[in-house]
């Protein structure tokens, strides 16, 4: 018999201490990111576990699904900016077995098809209760230096002289989290998702954030103005010592001074005054794009801040496959129609 009792929905003060102590960064498994994504999406159903070890947390694992129809597609445990369970070092192995089987027969209670668990590395535990590895994909993450000086000296050149010629040009970095920052922030981001063409998160996903996260100072929207009005953005949340790079937007036609490198310059320096220790940059594929590939401009321009890898490794199981493919499948096909079409309209 287990020595650690599985509860569901333990208070977010507790939730967020037993986060801390670990002394990292863990969005996804934040609470209030649990918070924000129900608020994005009516269809977000959040689910919390925590082992318990007496009266104290000695693990967690929190999990996302939608649920349409009373059935949901995939459950999702962390993702780019986190991973999931997050447990005490002292018994790992078997407080990670209690809370990923009490996570299997929750999601198949709720009729959910599908897992996929973000790790960071390969888990021999994961593979014992039938995940598949299904990728491996690199986070980048830029050290943020003991001091701004040195976190200056550590960016390439490159980068050094395109900020110089951004601010002597007369462009300059605000920030702030007001409704009317959000919605100029999103308007930016929608023409670069037209420029790229990637269909951008809804405009509630960022809203949701700044309601969530506003009362504990952990969001700010970083602009580059030049001329007088923003040109570039960058949503940055805060969860333990890392600022997440959520998303960012610029307009193409202001490129020549350089306006990106700036802004998130002036990101990371706050994020280094705030005494954090990373910037998170998100996701590069494994492997690395090439150079003449469609990403490779994003990925040389990544690079330049001589940032860190994280190799994220993504589980995968099927709960239910007769359900999948009679009904996820088919509803995928149909959803992915309806997001090129979605794109397309934002390319016109």
């Amino acid at each position: 018999m287990s020595k650690y009792k599985i509860i569901d929905n333990l208070p977010r003060r507790d939730w967020e201490s037993f986060l801390d102590k670990s002394g990292s960064g863990n969005l996804q498994q934040s609470f209030d990111y649990g918070e924000a994504a129900k608020m994005a999406d009516p269809h977000t159903n959040v689910l919390r576990l925590s082992a318990m070890d007496g009266r104290r947390p000695a693990g967690l694992i929190q999990a996302r699904y939608n649920r349409r129809f009373g059935f949901g597609d995939r459950v999702y445990v962390g993702g780019a900016y986190g991973y999931g369970p997050s447990v005490s070092m002292e018994d790992e192995k078997n407080i990670s077995m209690e809370l990923l089987r009490s996570l299997n027969l929750s999601a198949i209670k709720n009729r959910v098809s599908e897992a996929s668990i973000y790790r960071l590395g390969a888990d021999r535990l994961l593979e014992d209760l039938g995940y598949d590895l299904d990728e491996i994909a690199n986070v980048y993450r830029v050290p943020l230096k003991e001091t701004t000086e040195r976190l200056w000296k550590n960016i390439s050149h490159n980068k050094r002289k395109n900020i110089k010629k951004a601010q002597e040009q007369g462009a300059e970095v605000v920030h702030g989290r007001s409704y009317d920052d959000l919605v100029s922030f999103y308007n930016m981001l929608k023409i670069t998702a037209k420029r790229v063409g990637f269909s951008p998160p809804h405009f509630s996903y960022f809203d949701s954030f700044i309601k969530v996260f506003e009362a504990s100072d952990k969001v700010t929207i970083f602009f580059v103005i030049f001329d007088h009005q923003p040109v570039a953005g960058v949503f940055v949340v805060v969860h333990g010592d890392i600022a997440y790079a959520l998303a960012a937007g610029s307009l193409e036609e202001i490129w020549h001074i350089r306006p990106n490198d700036l802004l998130h310059w002036k990101a990371m320096e706050w994020a280094a005054k705030k005494g954090l220790s990373w910037y998170h940059l998100g996701f590069v594929s494994e492997p690395p794009p090439a150079e003449d590939s469609p990403a490779g401009g994003l990925w040389r321009w990544k690079r330049g801040w001589n940032g860190q890898f994280e190799k994220a490794h993504i589980y995968r199981k099927v709960y239910m496959p007769k359900f999948k493919k009679f009904f996820i499948n088919p509803y995928k096909k149909i959803s992915d129609i309806a997001q090129k079409a979605a794109r397309a309209q934002i390319s016109q």
